[in-house]
């Protein structure tokens, strides 16, 4: 197996920090019309839909409207257009991947995102230090299709068995070993992280 080289990082709830309720109670403070909104906007399979390019953001905000009472339907803009302006960083993250980066690894951004990704990029934590980013809506494909990762090796002319692929979700995580590469599932502890890549150099 070809020694890793590469430690490849997904953005929500790694290196930001995707959750739904905070996001939602910070755009809208009433929990029931939060969760009314969640529903109808995050939890739709428009919503997926977006991060593989299919649809725009709006037509997210339109199909939740329907399932909406009136009242709710600047909000419900609001969630599927702005939702990011709530999408808070994660330092931490950033810290190892800057640190790895000194140390000679490749660092790369592999996530399920819609194009409003434009608007928030420049939050991610140590953005400028990635090798390559990779965005699913506009390649019209998502993880956990093994597409995915196949395209992203191919394009930054990578081994996947070099890659460590690193998500909060074991699905992705599945489809990136399905793949070829590497994987870890990503618990919100940075040190643990730091140490299993840390102990993958000792073996190697």
């Amino acid at each position: 197996m070809p020694q890793l080289s590469n430690i490849v990082f997904d953005m929500g709830g790694v290196l930001m920090d995707w959750d739904p309720v905070k996001i939602s109670l910070a755009l809208c403070p009433d929990p029931d019309d939060a969760a009314l909104l969640r529903k109808a906007v995050f939890d739709s399979r428009e919503w997926g839909w977006v991060d593989a390019g299919a649809i725009a953001p709006q037509t997210v905000a339109w199909t939740a409207q329907l399932k909406l009472p009136e009242r709710l339907h600047g909000l419900a803009e609001t969630f599927a257009l702005r939702w990011h302006v709530a999408f808070d960083p994660l330092p931490t993250m950033g810290e190892l991947v800057r640190e790895l980066k000194a140390d000679g690894y490749g660092v790369y951004l592999l996530s399920n995102a819609g194009p409003t990704f434009e608007e928030y990029r420049d939050r991610i934590p140590a953005i400028d230090a990635f090798d390559g980013i990779l965005v699913s809506c506009y390649e019209h494909m998502v993880k956990p299709d093994e597409a995915i990762y196949q395209l992203f090796c191919e394009r930054y002319g990578l081994e996947p068995a070099s890659c460590l692929f690193v998500d909060d979700l074991r699905r992705n995580v599945v489809g990136a070993q399905r793949a070829g590469m590497q994987g870890y599932h990503y618990d919100g502890d940075v040190d643990a992280l730091r140490a299993f890549i840390r102990a993958q150099e000792a073996t190697s």
